[in-house]
C-alpha cells in the first residue's frame, strides 16, 4: 500500500528516513499523467534527504509516496 509522505505525522518513520532507502517515489502535482511516478534512487542528489528534510520546491510542486 502505498502512503502520502505529506499526509503522515511528522515524526513517522517514512518521513524521516533517506528517501531512496524507502523507494520514494514523486509525481509533479500539475501532470498530465496521472500514473506516471518517479523513483528516488541512491543516485539522486537528494536521495539521502529525508522528507522532512525537502525544501517547500520538493514538496508543494510534487506529491510524495512510498510503500508502507
Amino acid at each position: 500500500m502505498n502512503l502520502n509522505l505529506a499526509d503522515l505525522p511528522a515524526d513517522h518513520r517514512l518521513r524521516n528516513a533517506p528517501l531512496s532507502h524507502i523507494g520514494a517515489e514523486y509525481q509533479w502535482v500539475d501532470t498530465k499523467q496521472p500514473d506516471q511516478w518517479h523513483r528516488v534512487t541512491p543516485g539522486f542528489t537528494i536521495g539521502k534527504n529525508t522528507f522532512n528534510e525537502l525544501g517547500s520546491t520538493w514538496t508543494l510542486s510534487y506529491r510524495w509516496r512510498a510503500e508502507e
